[in-house]
């Protein structure tokens, strides 16, 4: 898989300058919005010392290190002062990014970021979700939305997102559309559409305006973020 390989570069492949990997990534569709995704999502192990590594920056990193830029980026070759401060605060992700990595099924959150960090898988999920609107409002499937699924899943980075399981931490109702999937389009019906599954989504409902205010007044200067990105992931694995 994947993640195996992720190991096995950081011991055989010798580390290229940070900041040309870090262009080769931000230069391709889907590691340059998986880069975004870890610069957003991981805004709070950079910005500050810390001892948790959140779920939504180990999932920024699988995603990421799902590409073949971003292992690049990973094994960078970083020249700053600045690796030192990153290493000490990214170590703090490295035992959940390497269990999570191997586990990606665990998640429809994570198994969605490594889809879009794919460009192909991206387009094919975009198309995917404009296609069957229907069937999360629970109407029908069409025609056009069974054709989009099966294209979905002849993509490589789509395989853990059709086999997913929902948590609570998508930004939709994941269990509703799983089931509203299996009892339109596959004439079946699920069993994990679960009272607790429903009140996490619900709660997050609530919090959402409140978590992006707040996000967005403890977000760190882009020019500091862009310095440490470059710079981070090598050092933050060896």
């Amino acid at each position: 898989m994947w993640w195996l390989l992720v190991m096995l570069s950081l011991s055989l492949v010798e580390g290229t300058p940070c900041e040309e990997a870090r262009m080769r990534c931000a230069y391709r569709t889907g590691c340059g919005a998986a880069l975004n995704n870890y610069m957003y999502l991981c805004n709070e192990v950079l910005s500050k010392p810390t001892s948790v590594c959140p779920k939504a920056c180990e999932h920024a990193l699988i995603a990421l290190t799902s590409t073949e830029e971003g292992k690049e980026l990973m094994n960078c070759q970083c020249e700053d002062e600045y690796c030192g401060e990153a290493k000490q605060r990214m170590e703090v992700c490295r035992p959940q990014v390497l269990r999570g990595a191997a586990n990606a099924t665990n998640s429809c959150r994570l198994s969605q970021l490594i889809c879009l960090a794919d460009a192909q898988c991206a387009t094919a999920l975009d198309y995917y979700n404009q296609l069957c609107r229907s069937v999360y409002r629970g109407r029908k499937c069409s025609n056009k939305c069974l054709n989009s699924i099966e294209i979905l899943r002849k993509q490589e980075k789509a395989a853990a997102l059709t086999v997913c399981r929902c948590d609570g931490n998508e930004d939709y109702d994941c269990p509703r559309m799983q089931n509203n999937l299996a009892r339109l389009c596959f004439h079946k019906h699920l069993k994990n559409h679960t009272k607790n599954h429903e009140s996490r989504y619900e709660e997050k409902l609530k919090k959402h305006h409140h978590q992006v205010v707040a996000s967005a007044a403890e977000t760190i200067p882009l020019a500091k973020i862009l310095i440490i990105i470059c710079l981070s992931l090598r050092v933050a694995y060896t």
